[in-house]
């Protein structure tokens, strides 16, 4: 048997992605209001998104447990519209990072700004975001500072994929269990400091749908946001699938037939008249008697 013979068809002494290092690593976003930052990277050719802390914030006891906390919500998800959490790792230079996976995409706020948003598109989105969270709530995790420059739309495919899970509470978790997030956004209950369920998350969505529904000028979008926006939590849909059926249900168009039932009954009306002649000149439309009796008291005409 020669050499050739033992060749399988993979090339040997390939580094695995725990061996090999990340290189063309460049800045991609840093918080302004927050303690970390995001880098893009490569690994045996792929890309990956690296979230670090910023420098000042390194070795500090809080932040690190705080980004450690992220990596661990993050890492237990595995959904087709959330951004996968690959690993944890230390790397020279950054100190410890969540190594996630590159989406090749857009915000939802970026899309909304730059009015490349149609109807069929926001009714793909919010599907597949009432999809995510849905997922989310069953883990009996709340995601907290949901917000179109949190949720990407990928370029192949206008699919949604959910990112950023450092606010995000869970019930095994309990560090930063304090109100936050972007103010815009917050359901009442989160800045009275309230316990806190799916619900606070369905408030942002209603906000995010209530942005769309304005770009777009769509009333049954501005329904949906209100229901899902009112004040207290009790009054909004009690889960994600709540906002779907809202938006797949087809309602009646009370006010269209109802519309097209008096213009019908006008028509058949004139169509009537003219085929008895009450639009002929010489013959009156309504009968005008020569004299009128009331009581014992004729008037003569």
């Amino acid at each position: 048997m020669n050499s050739a013979d033992n060749i399988s068809g993979f090339i040997e002494g390939m580094p695995t992605s725990e061996s090999a290092q990340f290189t063309h690593i460049e800045e991609l976003y840093i918080s302004e209001s927050g303690y970390t930052c995001l880098y893009k990277c490569e690994r045996l050719g792929k890309l990956h998104v690296l979230k670090a802390l910023q420098p000042e914030y390194i070795g500090k006891d809080f932040y690190e447990k705080a980004l450690r906390k992220e990596f661990s919500i993050g890492f237990q998800l595995d959904h087709p519209h959330i951004c996968r959490t690959l690993s944890w790792e230390n790397i020279e230079g950054l100190g410890h990072c969540i190594v996630m996976e590159f989406i090749d995409g857009t915000t939802l706020q970026n899309l909304i700004e730059s009015r490349r948003l149609t109807i069929d598109m926001a009714k793909k989105i919010i599907n597949e975001l009432c999809a995510a969270l849905n997922y989310l709530h069953k883990k009996q995790i709340v995601h907290r500072d949901l917000k179109p420059s949190n949720i990407l739309i990928t370029h192949n495919g206008d699919n949604v994929k959910l990112i950023d899970f450092s606010l995000a509470d869970a019930d095994d978790a309990t560090m930063l269990k304090l109100p936050a997030g972007t103010r815009h956004y917050l359901a009442p209950e989160v800045l009275e400091d309230a316990p806190l369920d799916c619900r606070a998350d369905i408030y942002s969505l209603g906000v995010i749908i209530g942005e769309m529904a304005e770009a777009l000028n769509d009333r049954q979008l501005a329904s949906i946001s209100r229901l899902c926006t009112a004040r207290k939590p009790e009054q909004r849909p009690s889960s994600a699938s709540e906002v779907l059926k809202a938006l797949n249900t087809r309602h009646f168009p009370w006010k269209a037939v109802l519309a097209f039932f008096i213009c019908l009954c006008l028509l058949l009306f004139a169509l009537w008249s003219w085929q008895h002649g009450y639009f002929d000149n010489e013959t009156p439309l309504f009968y005008e008697p020569d004299s009128l009796t009331f009581g014992n008291i004729e008037l003569i005409k």
